[in-house]
């Protein structure tokens, strides 16, 4: 047995133990994650293994989301282990589909920043202007954080 098809047997096993609903192997490599939290609710995570034994992962859904590479399987197990189980907790609560429109919204702006910036030329003046309201938008989620409760 090699060391990835270990690394992955490993990792199946350790998230089905975690509460995974179903897990999607394609190519050996690809790994296909989905945790049901709820009525029509999941979190699904793509990983892939590569032959050095690297792990990169993102979440695929309720929104697209990369968290990069991870040196073992301890890390990515306890990496989706702490977003699933803080996703569980946040499904509870009323607001949950308007979060998930709001992301859906910030990610439809990274969309129309890019072809923005790839279909013209932009002026300094204006992405400086971009940038700012940027800046405000952080402002503003950093203001809403320090007087929000913390999840438990």
């Amino acid at each position: 047995m090699s060391l990835p098809t270990f690394s992955s047997d490993f990792i199946d096993t350790t998230l089905y133990q975690l509460g995974a609903s179903s897990i999607k192997v394609v190519n050996g490599k690809q790994h296909v994650v989905d945790f049901v939290l709820g009525d029509d609710v999941k979190v699904t995570y793509l990983f892939t293994i590569t032959r050095e034994n690297r792990f990169y992962l993102q979440r695929a859904w309720p929104y697209p989301m990369v968290h990069g590479r991870f040196s073992n399987e301890k890390e990515i197990i306890d990496f989706i282990a702490r977003d699933s189980q803080a996703f569980r907790r946040a499904v509870n609560s009323k607001n949950y589909p308007h979060f998930v429109e709001n992301v859906h919204c910030a990610l439809s702006l990274t969309e129309d920043l890019e072809q923005l910036f790839l279909q013209h030329n932009i002026s300094p003046e204006d992405l400086a202007s971009l940038h700012g309201a940027f800046d405000g938008l952080r402002g503003l989620i950093r203001e809403i954080a320090d007087k929000s409760p913390v999840i438990e």
